[in-house]
C-alpha cells in the first residue's frame, strides 16, 4: 500500500509541476500581449493627464498586475478562503487603497498635483480614475481565483477516486478468494441484480449499496470482484455503464442527447471519468468509437 501511494504521489507531483509551468507560460504570454496591445504612451509624462487625454496612465497599467496577483494569490487563498474576515479586509486596504495613498501623497510632496484629495478623485486615481484599474483588478482576480479553485477541487476529487481504486486493488491481495461454490452463487446473484435492477445507472452507487442489493457484505463482494473475478468495483461498474452507453448509441439516443448527456444517463458522474473508463474498456475515445 505504501508503494502504491508513493507511485501516485510521484505522478501527482510530476503532473502538478507540468501544470504550474504551463500556467506560468500562459500568464507570461497574456501579460506580454496586454502590455503590447494596450493603448499607452510609455514615453509621455506619467503625471500630467493633459498630455495623454486618450490613453490610460502608464503607472496604472504597471500597478494592475501587482494588484491582481496580490489579491488572487495571497489575500483570497490565505484569508478569504479561510474566513479570516478582519485580516482579509485589512489586506484589501493594503492592496487597493495604500497604492493610491502613496501615489497621491508622493505627488503632493513633489508639488506636481493639485492637492492630496483632488488627486485621489482625479483621472489618474487608481480608485476613482478612468479606466478604474483597481476595480478591474478586483473583479478579474475574483474570477481567476474562483475558477482556479474550482479546477483544483475537481482534480482533487478525481485524484481521491484514483487513490481509492488503487488502494482497493492493493488491499485485495491480502484477501483469500471465496470457495468456488460460494463465489458461483454470489456471482449469479450479482449478475442478476446488475441486469434486472441496473444499479450502475445510479451515479452515486457505492460498494456498500451494491452489496446491500446483492444481500451480502462489503467484504465478500469486494473479495469476489478482486480475487475471484480479477477486477475491482470501479472497473466492474464502469464496464456495465460503457455497455449501456454503446447500447444507447445503437438505439439512436444521440439524436436527443449529447455524448455527455447520454454518459450521465448511463451512470457516469463526470466527463473525465467517462472518457477514462470508455477508453480503458474499448481502447478508443467515444468520438472515435462513434465514427468507426
Amino acid at each position: 500500500m505504501g508503494q502504491a501511494f508513493t507511485r501516485m504521489d510521484f505522478a501527482v507531483n510530476t503532473k502538478n509541476s507540468s501544470a504550474l509551468k504551463l500556467e506560468v507560460a500562459i500568464h507570461t504570454l497574456f501579460w506580454l500581449f496586454i502590455f503590447s496591445a494596450v493603448n499607452v504612451d510609455w514615453m509621455a509624462d506619467w503625471f500630467d493627464p493633459s498630455l495623454r487625454p486618450a490613453t490610460p496612465p502608464p503607472l496604472s497599467v504597471l500597478v494592475f498586475p501587482f494588484v491582481f496577483y496580490a489579491h488572487s494569490l495571497w489575500a483570497i487563498p490565505r484569508f478569504l478562503n479561510k474566513t479570516k474576515w478582519k485580516i482579509y479586509l485589512l489586506a484589501l486596504l493594503l492592496i487597493f487603497v495604500v497604492p493610491e495613498l502613496l501615489r497621491s501623497g508622493f505627488l503632493m510632496l513633489a508639488g506636481k498635483g493639485p492637492g492630496f484629495w483632488e488627486e485621489i478623485s482625479s483621472k489618474d486615481s487608481f480608485i476613482l480614475g478612468r479606466p478604474n484599474v483597481l476595480w478591474m483588478a478586483l473583479i478579474f482576480s475574483f474570477a481567476y481565483r474562483f475558477s482556479k479553485d474550482w479546477f483544483i477541487r475537481k482534480h482533487q476529487i478525481e485524484l481521491l477516486g484514483n487513490r481509492l481504486s488503487e488502494l482497493s486493488v492493493q488491499k485485495s491481495t491480502d484477501l483469500q478468494p471465496l470457495n468456488e461454490k460460494e463465489a458461483g452463487k454470489l456471482q449469479d446473484r450479482l449478475q442478476e441484480v446488475m441486469n434486472q435492477i441496473q444499479p450502475y445507472l445510479n451515479i452515486d452507487l457505492s460498494l456498500s449499496d451494491l452489496a446491500l442489493a446483492v444481500h451480502t457484505t462489503d467484504k465478500k463482494l469486494s473479495t469476489l470482484l478482486n480475487q475471484n473475478m480479477h477486477t475491482n468495483f470501479y472497473d466492474y461498474i464502469n464496464s456495465y455503464r460503457t455497455a449501456a452507453f454503446k447500447k444507447g448509441l445503437a438505439e439512436g439516443k444521440l439524436e436527443q442527447l449529447s455524448i455527455l448527456g447520454l454518459a450521465r444517463q448511463c451512470g457516469f458522474k463526470s466527463k473525465s471519468s467517462f472518457y477514462r473508463a470508455f477508453n480503458k474498456e474499448t481502447g478508443m475515445s467515444p468520438s472515435q468509437y462513434i465514427e468507426s
